[in-house]
């Protein structure tokens, strides 16, 4: 296989180690607060505990849409017809 665009293969490769890190760095903090409190009840009540679930939740789903974006212009590079797209 031949790189076609060699930009978009970098900023894909990129992309891919951000999501990637996202969903490293966030993914044990989620389980820490799921597996933290005594029961669920006890969870919801905490709203300071419940917004920052809420907030990594969304930070792991934005990484898991750079993780696939960056697998896309990964794809993307290697296709003959958008060799000189971006130029």
């Amino acid at each position: 296989m031949e790189i076609k665009n060699q930009t978009l293969f970098f900023i894909g490769i990129i992309v891919l180690i951000l999501g990637i890190l996202i969903i490293i760095f966030d993914y044990p903090q989620i389980q820490y607060l799921e597996n933290s409190g005594e029961s669920e009840i006890n969870f919801l009540k905490d709203m300071e505990s419940f917004s920052i679930y809420q907030r990594l939740q969304i930070e792991i789903t934005v990484g898991a849409g750079l993780f696939v974006g960056g697998i896309g212009l990964l794809v993307v590079s290697f296709l003959k017809r958008f060799e000189n797209r971006l130029r």
